[in-house]
């Protein structure tokens, strides 16, 4: 058995490796900035056997990413003292929304490894954060960024998230759905605030920093799209068959666009076993 679930750890922390806190890869070729806080856990689970140490070692480093991508933001605010008032005020509105995740991956119930899969939950939305603004913090530094060239839009999010709440409301395991719903609902309400507030914000800026800026929104609503689209699945502790169909982190814009959500693809492959989505 402990044999097993260090299996079942070592493949989603390779998913978090490669996939949830990796790089992206957009269009136009330009790795993104996004950390790969986790690429040691994988070697550092074999020095652990069983479920209670597995999910400490999963949740510190899970604290560390967290740490990592605050003392960032500090850094945001050395270089740009200028706009610590309003980027203090982002801040407080991505609060709001990461405590409304927490509540959605709370809806789940992931046995022994729940606490895990919470973790991974969370993790997105720190992902969300540090995409919100790394690519603008290189550039004040004097570093060379590059953006995708598509344009990601506030509508395309808000129909993924009709998708997923209606696939919460059709699985036929969750005796919680009104409740997992309600949560998704409010998520979505702080998110679209998190975003109003960057616009608000957006429109204070100077001109270059306004331009990284927004293009980082950019960054942030590709990154939600993904999110979104993948609906909390293959997290925690979990089996090959749904990282094979999540969307990978690294998957061309085009991909992403054209993705119709985890719960039909899923449909499909169990429809067909030996089916997997291609990514191109």
């Amino acid at each position: 058995m402990k044999q097993v679930i260090i299996a079942g750890l070592l493949i989603v922390l390779s998913s978090c490796k490669h996939g949830q806190i990796s790089n992206v890869i957009s269009d136009n070729g330009a790795d993104s900035v996004l950390n790969d806080s986790l690429s040691q856990v994988s070697d550092d689970a074999y020095e652990y056997q069983d479920q209670k140490e597995l999910n400490e070692l999963h949740a510190n480093w899970i604290i560390e990413y967290n740490d990592s991508i605050e003392t960032e933001f500090q850094a945001l605010l050395t270089v740009l003292p200028q706009y610590k008032e309003s980027f203090d005020k982002e801040k407080e509105t991505w609060v709001k929304y990461q405590e409304a995740v927490r509540i959605v991956a709370g809806c789940e119930d992931h046995g022994s490894s729940t606490s895990m899969f919470i973790d991974d939950v969370l993790s997105q939305g720190i992902k969300l954060r540090e995409a919100s603004f790394r690519n603008l913090l290189l550039h004040v530094r004097g570093k060379k960024v590059s953006f995708s060239k598509t344009t990601f839009t506030m509508a395309m999010i808000k129909d993924s998230y009709s998708s997923f709440i209606k696939a919460v409301g059709e699985d036929e395991y969750n005796d919680n759905k009104e409740h997992y719903q309600e949560a998704l609902r409010k998520e979505q309400s702080c998110w679209d605030k998190w975003m109003e507030t960057r616009e608000i914000i957006s429109n204070k800026l100077d001109e270059d920093t306004r331009q990284y800026y927004d293009e980082c929104t950019n960054l942030v609503r590709r990154v939600k799209l993904i999110q979104v689209k993948n609906q909390n699945q293959a997290l925690g502790v979990t089996g090959h068959e749904p990282l094979d169909c999540i969307l990978p982190d690294d998957c061309s814009d085009k991909a992403l666009l054209k993705y119709p959500g985890f719960d039909k693809i899923w449909a499909k492959h169990c429809d067909n076993l030996d089916w997997y989505p291609k990514f191109d």
